[in-house]
């Protein structure tokens, strides 16, 4: 398969061929993480819509794994959704030595499928039949989260009401029987919900965002959410829309360690067989500023196993002009202390500004572009082969200039 493409990402995952969307189901189980996806194997356009798949031991190195959810078996619009491990066996679904794990899906109603073998295969429950009916008259999009309070399962469902845009919330005490409990509305909210609880200065609260990546933090009482803001932030720079550079980001279910580990899907990247990536997945805290809560996001560490060859310029100081600091295609490059405005250009084409004193870091990919700064995340699909004019990374500044410290990392595939 032509994972060579000049804009195939490298440190990026997309499917081997035919079209990708959301990520879907996020989890780990058992040293694995599991990471499903909205999948039309056979087109490079969006079509008729499977639960593609794919493994990781570390979420840096990913094998795709045959189809899980397969519309000639799974009935119902196989659309985006949500996945968790039933470690509880809450469900009563458990027949052997796994634990259950239960995903959903569904438009115009929740369906759901379990699996027995850790994730590989799935069952319709109940022959498919709808378990959960929003009341909205266009639904989609379940997500899933346990709420350790009360010791019950939360699945908010975008849809569109009366009162516009918003999701419906259920609860369960078993992932079988759902009772709706409440509404959030709001205007600005579209698409595929993910919603997290995340520590805040040492308390337990509730991010709610959309497929944009706007967010409100607030609090849930195990059957409404209820939250002071009146207006969303944003995880990115540059929000949506759909097919873009960033949309439906999904966190990752039952992660070892606690971490709030998500992935989105990046839209204007293809090659001759594929259509579409992953963004690379990003650790996000929340943290408290002036103005109220932020989520922070940061690639996630395991990224250090991808470094093959790396070099330091610890209190350089540079004169006026172009500087090469070397060059590469897949690599990551850190920043900090730099006396005054500089830029970098990357593969010859693309400039970053940098900012006296800001501490920079960025990941470059075939195809894609992170940029991490403090509180800012930008996730984008960059073209870079159709406009560079080499491989060669540079430091471009109008005087003279001392910064703290500078790191390049190639990293490998």
């Amino acid at each position: 398969m032509p994972y060579d493409e000049p804009n195939r990402g490298q440190v990026h995952f997309s499917p081997r061929a035919g079209w990708m969307n959301d990520p879907n189901g996020l989890l780990h189980y058992r040293g694995t993480y599991h990471f499903y996806f909205q999948h039309a194997p056979d087109s490079l356009v969006w079509d008729t819509m499977h639960w593609g798949h794919a493994t990781s031991p570390d979420l840096v190195h990913w094998t795709q794994q045959p189809n899980a959810l397969d519309p000639a078996i799974h009935p119902g619009d196989l659309w985006s959704g949500g996945g968790v491990v039933d470690l509880g066996n809450t469900s009563g679904l458990k027949d052997g030595d796994e634990d259950p794990i239960v995903v959903f899906s569904g438009t115009q109603g929740v369906r759901m499928f379990y699996s027995l073998d850790g994730g590989f295969t799935f069952t319709p429950y109940d022959e498919g039949r709808v378990i959960a009916q929003p009341s909205g008259h266009e639904s989609r999009d379940p997500k899933v989260v346990w709420h350790e309070p009360t010791a019950s399962w939360a699945m908010v469902v975008w849809s569109s009401d009366a009162d516009g845009n918003g999701v419906d919330v259920f609860v369960s005490p078993d992932l079988r029987t759902w009772e709706r409990t409440g509404r959030y509305a709001a205007g600005w909210f579209f698409e595929c919900p993910d919603f997290t609880p995340m520590q805040l200065d040492g308390e337990t609260v509730w991010v709610l965002r959309d497929a944009r990546g706007s967010y409100v933090v607030g609090d849930f009482d195990g059957r409404t959410f209820s939250t002071t803001w009146t207006e969303p932030q944003t995880i990115t720079r540059n929000p949506g829309p759909a097919a873009g550079d960033y949309y439906a980001a999904q966190s990752f279910d039952n992660t070892p360690d606690g971490r709030v580990v998500t992935m989105a899907w990046q839209g204007r990247n293809k090659g001759s067989v594929w259509t579409g990536n992953a963004s690379f997945p990003v650790e996000q805290e929340l943290v408290t500023i002036p103005d109220g809560p932020r989520i922070i996001s940061r690639p996630v560490e395991e990224i250090r196993t991808l470094r093959s060859e790396s070099q330091t310029w610890p209190e350089a100081t540079f004169g006026p002009g172009r500087h090469v600091l070397g060059s590469g295609r897949t690599f990551e490059l850190e920043i900090a202390g730099a006396s005054r405005p500089c830029t970098l250009r990357l593969r010859g084409y693309y400039d970053v500004p940098v900012a006296p004193d800001e501490t920079l870091r960025l990941l470059v990919d075939r195809g894609q572009l992170a940029i991490f700064s403090g509180l800012a995340y930008t996730c984008l699909n960059v073209d870079f082969d159709s406009e560079a004019v080499g491989d060669e990374i540079e430091l471009a500044t109008d005087g003279p200039l001392r910064i703290n410290s500078l790191s390049l990392h190639q990293l490998r595939p």
